[in-house]
């Protein structure tokens, strides 16, 4: 197949120049871990490492041919049974010594109990100590805030938990984004199940440059959703629903996002 046009979509190679390297990404299994919210980044993730490696490639890239380390990591040995009763066995199990250019936290109901994972929260802290980049989607945002990598940045996330993160006064607006970047901080936060797609593209866009970013939101039919906005910082803005918000932060809040001081035992 001929190399696409620019008239045909191709990107420019001017946008294509992305530090800092990614050779590595980890997405975190635990138990109670939401299917979607772990598996489509994962999946979206490991497509880029085929896209990278060469294994995809609808037109001859101008960029040489790497390899990308991309893995589900679990906590502890076994299988990971996810919130909706999936069994999946992941990558490797974490070792504590161990970083990734990007590491990964999706939601899920098991998402709460990160926040008493002492564990899970020196994982976190080490990755952002160490300058690695820090992702998280759904309720798994809370584990970022609970960790104390967060200072003002703008942050999004499902609506049942952006009320209880509001009260404790990080800055989630009112209007959630799809997907919102701090890149200075190396933090990125996107909102529940609907969003991650989009967001997870949007990294891979911004990390591997907009051609790796084109071809992989074209795999995944990102680009006939959103279009363009996966080479922006920050995706788009979610619909409001009030009262309907509400009833499930009542709901589901006390689960993903349980209070302080019920955390503090």
């Amino acid at each position: 197949m001929s190399t696409p046009t620019s008239a045909q979509g191709r990107p420019s190679k001017a946008l294509d120049s992305v530090t800092p390297q990614i050779n590595s990404i980890g997405v975190l299994g635990y138990e109670a871990c939401s299917e979607q919210d772990t598996i489509t980044p994962l999946e979206i993730f490991k497509g880029t490492a085929m896209v990278t490696s060469g294994q995809i490639a609808p037109w001859q890239r101008e960029a040489a041919n790497r390899d990308l380390d991309v893995r589900l990591v679990a906590l502890e040995p076994g299988v990971i049974k996810m919130q909706m009763g999936t069994n999946v066995v992941a990558d490797s199990v974490l070792n504590d010594d161990e970083l990734f250019d990007i590491l990964y936290i999706p939601g899920g109901v098991g998402s709460g109990a990160l926040l008493t994972n002492d564990r899970v929260m020196k994982l976190i802290r080490r990755h952002h100590e160490a300058g690695k980049i820090i992702a998280a989607n759904c309720s798994g945002v809370g584990a970022l805030a609970r960790a104390g990598i967060v200072n003002d940045e703008q942050l999004t996330s499902v609506a049942a938990i952006a009320r209880g993160m509001r009260e404790e006064g990080f800055n989630v607006p009112v209007a959630r984004r799809m997907w919102v970047s701090n890149l200075t901080s190396r933090i990125w936060t996107f909102t529940g199940s609907y969003g991650v797609n989009g967001g997870a593209v949007a990294m891979v866009a911004h990390y591997f440059g907009r051609e790796v970013g084109t071809i992989v939101s074209m795999m995944f039919d990102t680009m006939g959703g959103i279009g363009d906005a996966i080479f922006e910082e920050t995706g788009p803005v979610f619909y409001q629903h009030p009262e309907l918000e509400e009833s499930f932060q009542d709901f589901f809040q006390p689960m993903l996002y349980p209070p302080l001081d019920e955390n503090a035992a």
